[in-house]
Protein backbone atom coordinates (compact mmCIF):
# COMPACT_ATOMS: atom_id res chain seq x y z
CA UNK A 1 0.00 0.00 0.00
CA UNK A 2 1.02 3.26 -0.86
CA UNK A 3 2.47 5.78 2.04
CA UNK A 4 -0.58 7.75 1.17
CA UNK A 5 -2.82 4.87 1.43
CA UNK A 6 -1.48 3.92 4.70
CA UNK A 7 -2.01 7.73 6.36
CA UNK A 8 -5.29 7.82 5.40
CA UNK A 9 -5.94 4.49 6.62
CA UNK A 10 -4.36 5.06 9.74
CA UNK A 11 -6.57 8.34 10.00
CA UNK A 12 -9.67 6.58 9.71
CA UNK A 13 -8.94 4.28 12.31
CA UNK A 14 -8.26 7.36 14.69
CA UNK A 15 -11.38 8.58 14.20
CA UNK A 16 -13.09 5.16 15.32
CA UNK A 17 -10.85 5.96 18.31
CA UNK A 18 -11.94 9.66 18.71
CA UNK A 19 -15.78 8.25 19.08
CA UNK A 20 -14.93 6.26 21.95
CA UNK A 21 -13.18 8.97 24.08
CA UNK A 22 -15.67 10.34 27.08
CA UNK A 23 -15.93 14.10 27.67
CA UNK A 24 -14.59 13.02 30.99
CA UNK A 25 -11.60 12.04 29.72
CA UNK A 26 -10.36 14.46 27.32
CA UNK A 27 -11.10 16.72 30.09
CA UNK A 28 -8.71 15.18 32.83
CA UNK A 29 -6.21 14.54 30.08
CA UNK A 30 -6.08 18.11 28.84
CA UNK A 31 -5.62 19.18 32.17
CA UNK A 32 -2.86 16.56 32.41
CA UNK A 33 -1.15 17.39 29.57
CA UNK A 34 -1.30 21.17 30.34
CA UNK A 35 0.09 20.63 33.75
CA UNK A 36 2.73 18.70 32.40
CA UNK A 37 3.62 21.58 29.54
CA UNK A 38 3.52 24.20 32.20
CA UNK A 39 6.11 22.40 34.13
CA UNK A 40 8.72 21.91 31.18
CA UNK A 41 11.98 23.96 31.58
CA UNK A 42 11.91 24.63 27.49
CA UNK A 43 8.24 26.22 28.05
CA UNK A 44 9.48 27.76 31.64
CA UNK A 45 12.47 29.23 29.85
CA UNK A 46 10.60 30.89 26.67
CA UNK A 47 9.46 33.63 26.22
CA UNK A 48 7.38 33.22 22.71
CA UNK A 49 5.39 30.39 23.15
CA UNK A 50 3.93 28.88 19.71
CA UNK A 51 0.65 27.45 20.56
CA UNK A 52 -2.88 26.12 18.80
CA UNK A 53 -6.08 26.18 19.75
CA UNK A 54 -7.24 22.41 20.46
CA UNK A 55 -10.45 21.03 18.67
CA UNK A 56 -12.41 18.10 18.40
CA UNK A 57 -10.23 15.44 19.58
CA UNK A 58 -7.53 17.22 19.99
CA UNK A 59 -6.56 18.32 23.61
CA UNK A 60 -7.55 21.49 24.94
CA UNK A 61 -4.76 23.88 24.86
CA UNK A 62 -6.91 27.23 26.79
CA UNK A 63 -5.14 26.44 29.89
CA UNK A 64 -1.63 26.58 28.10
CA UNK A 65 -2.54 30.04 26.60
CA UNK A 66 -3.72 31.76 29.43
CA UNK A 67 -0.99 30.42 31.75
CA UNK A 68 1.28 31.54 29.35
CA UNK A 69 -0.47 35.02 29.11
CA UNK A 70 -0.37 35.29 32.87
CA UNK A 71 3.07 34.62 33.23
CA UNK A 72 3.83 37.89 30.55
CA UNK A 73 4.96 35.30 27.66
CA UNK A 74 4.51 36.72 24.09
CA UNK A 75 2.18 33.60 22.68
CA UNK A 76 1.23 33.34 19.44
CA UNK A 77 -0.85 30.99 17.07
CA UNK A 78 -0.84 29.74 14.06
CA UNK A 79 -2.75 31.69 10.65
CA UNK A 80 -3.93 29.86 7.70
CA UNK A 81 -3.48 32.34 4.94
CA UNK A 82 -4.53 29.79 2.14
CA UNK A 83 -4.57 26.33 1.63
CA UNK A 84 -0.61 25.68 1.94
CA UNK A 85 0.67 28.45 4.17
CA UNK A 86 0.52 29.41 7.54
CA UNK A 87 2.11 32.42 9.54
CA UNK A 88 2.32 32.95 13.48
CA UNK A 89 0.17 35.71 14.38
CA UNK A 90 0.64 37.33 18.49
CA UNK A 91 -2.05 37.59 20.55
CA UNK A 92 -2.37 39.06 23.97
CA UNK A 93 -5.99 38.09 25.23
CA UNK A 94 -7.60 34.99 24.18
CA UNK A 95 -11.37 36.25 24.20
CA UNK A 96 -10.53 39.49 21.86
CA UNK A 97 -7.95 38.09 19.45
CA UNK A 98 -9.37 34.47 18.20
CA UNK A 99 -12.30 34.56 15.15
CA UNK A 100 -13.21 31.73 13.78
CA UNK A 101 -10.79 30.77 10.91
CA UNK A 102 -11.78 30.72 7.41
CA UNK A 103 -9.90 27.41 7.27
CA UNK A 104 -11.90 24.83 9.13
CA UNK A 105 -13.35 27.17 11.37
CA UNK A 106 -10.90 26.44 13.68
CA UNK A 107 -10.98 29.61 15.78
CA UNK A 108 -7.85 31.64 14.76
CA UNK A 109 -6.03 34.64 15.42
CA UNK A 110 -8.10 37.68 13.84
CA UNK A 111 -6.80 39.91 11.03
CA UNK A 112 -4.66 43.03 11.83
CA UNK A 113 -2.32 40.76 14.97
CA UNK A 114 1.33 41.16 14.32
CA UNK A 115 2.75 38.19 12.27
CA UNK A 116 5.95 36.57 14.62
CA UNK A 117 8.91 35.38 12.50
CA UNK A 118 9.91 31.99 13.48
CA UNK A 119 13.35 32.76 14.45
CA UNK A 120 11.30 34.97 17.98
CA UNK A 121 9.69 31.45 19.00
CA UNK A 122 11.42 30.46 21.81
CA UNK A 123 8.97 26.69 22.11
CA UNK A 124 5.87 25.56 20.48
CA UNK A 125 3.40 23.02 21.04
CA UNK A 126 2.40 21.27 17.96
CA UNK A 127 -1.10 19.01 16.93
CA UNK A 128 -1.21 15.87 15.57
CA UNK A 129 -3.94 13.23 14.37
CA UNK A 130 -2.15 10.74 16.24
CA UNK A 131 1.97 10.30 17.16
CA UNK A 132 3.94 7.21 18.83
CA UNK A 133 6.45 8.05 21.33
CA UNK A 134 9.49 8.51 19.41
CA UNK A 135 8.01 11.92 17.96
CA UNK A 136 6.65 10.71 14.60
CA UNK A 137 3.25 12.57 13.80
CA UNK A 138 0.65 12.28 11.42
CA UNK A 139 -1.04 15.13 11.03
CA UNK A 140 -4.33 16.23 9.05
CA UNK A 141 -2.59 15.78 5.78
CA UNK A 142 -2.48 19.57 4.12
CA UNK A 143 1.36 19.98 5.31
CA UNK A 144 1.49 23.22 7.52
CA UNK A 145 3.00 22.39 10.25
CA UNK A 146 5.64 20.58 7.89
CA UNK A 147 6.48 23.50 5.89
CA UNK A 148 6.08 25.83 8.93
CA UNK A 149 8.51 23.94 10.70
CA UNK A 150 10.89 23.01 8.36
CA UNK A 151 13.77 25.18 9.08
CA UNK A 152 13.22 26.27 12.45
CA UNK A 153 15.59 25.64 15.36
CA UNK A 154 13.34 26.49 18.20
CA UNK A 155 12.32 23.42 21.22
CA UNK A 156 9.08 21.55 20.18
CA UNK A 157 6.48 19.50 21.81
CA UNK A 158 3.67 17.78 20.50
CA UNK A 159 0.79 16.93 22.65
CA UNK A 160 -1.83 13.98 22.23
CA UNK A 161 -3.97 11.68 23.94
CA UNK A 162 -2.29 8.59 25.00
CA UNK A 163 -5.35 6.79 24.07
CA UNK A 164 -4.68 8.32 19.97
CA UNK A 165 -1.04 7.41 20.30
CA UNK A 166 0.45 4.40 17.85
CA UNK A 167 3.19 2.19 18.41
CA UNK A 168 6.46 2.64 16.66
CA UNK A 169 6.80 2.18 12.97
CA UNK A 170 2.92 2.66 12.59
CA UNK A 171 2.83 5.99 11.35
CA UNK A 172 4.03 6.08 7.93
CA UNK A 173 6.82 8.57 7.22
CA UNK A 174 8.00 10.58 4.46
CA UNK A 175 11.19 12.78 3.74
CA UNK A 176 9.45 15.94 4.92
CA UNK A 177 7.66 14.77 7.52
CA UNK A 178 9.01 16.20 10.69
CA UNK A 179 9.85 14.17 14.14
CA UNK A 180 8.98 16.78 17.37
CA UNK A 181 11.84 15.89 20.27
CA UNK A 182 9.17 15.73 22.72
CA UNK A 183 6.06 14.30 23.12
CA UNK A 184 3.28 14.95 26.30
CA UNK A 185 0.40 12.80 26.94
CA UNK A 186 -1.38 12.27 29.66
CA UNK A 187 0.00 9.12 30.70
CA UNK A 188 3.82 10.26 30.05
Amino acid sequence: MEVKERKKELRKKIRVIDRSLTPDYCREASRIICQKITRLEEYKKASMVFCFVGVGAEPDTTAIIEDALHRGKRVCLPLCMDDTTMQAMEITDIDKDLVPGAYYDIPEPRQGLPVVDACDIDFALIPCVTCDHKGNRLGHGKGYYDRYLADTGFRKAMICYEKRTVAEGEIPVEEFDKTIETVVTDAE
